[in-house]
C-alpha cells in the first residue's frame, strides 16, 4: 500500500510551503511529509504534528490524521510550518541550573516569533485565505 493518499493535497501543501518561505524570507528549506510505518494500525495516540532538523534546514510535517487518514486542514498545517520555522529563527536556549545544562526549546521569545510568523501568513493574500475567519489574529 502506498503511503501517499492524496497527491493533490501534498502538492498544494508543498506550494503553500514555498509561499510561506517567501513571506517569511527564509529560503533554502525542504519540506518532507511524515511517513508512518503502519498507518491506521497500532497505538494511534501520537501528538507529533511535525519536527525539524536545525542543522539540515529540513522540516517534516504530518499531513494526515493518524487514525482515519484524512487530510489535515490547511490552517493547521500552516500553523505547524510557522512553528517549525520559528525554531530556526529563535533556536533553543541553553542555561545552567545548578550543575546541569538545560536546553529550553519553547522559550518566550520563540512564542513571540511564532505569533509573528502566523500574523504575517494571515496578512498574505494567498496564505491568508486558508486561515479560518473564526480564529483570532495572533
Amino acid at each position: 500500500m502506498t503511503d501517499i493518499i492524496d497527491p493533490r493535497h501534498e502538492a498544494l501543501v508543498e506550494h503553500l510551503f514555498q509561499r510561506a518561505l517567501q513571506v517569511l524570507e527564509m529560503p533554502g528549506f525542504e519540506l518532507r511529509p511524515m511517513r508512518r510505518r503502519t498507518r491506521g494500525e497500532g497505538r494511534l495516540r501520537s501528538v507529533v504534528y511535525g519536527y525539524t532538523r536545525l542543522d539540515r534546514k529540513l522540516i517534516t510535517v504530518d499531513l494526515y490524521t493518524p487514525r482515519t487518514m484524512k487530510a489535515r486542514k490547511i490552517d493547521a498545517i500552516l500553523r505547524v510550518i510557522a512553528h517549525e520555522l520559528a525554531h530556526h529563527q529563535k533556536p533553543p536556549r541553553v542555561y545552567r541550573q545548578w550543575f546541569r545544562l538545560v536546553r529550553m526549546i519553547h522559550h518566550p521569545p520563540f512564542w513571540t516569533q511564532y505569533r509573528r510568523n502566523v500574523a504575517s501568513m494571515q496578512k498574505d493574500g494567498i496564505l491568508g485565505t486558508y486561515f479560518s475567519p473564526l480564529t483570532p489574529g495572533i
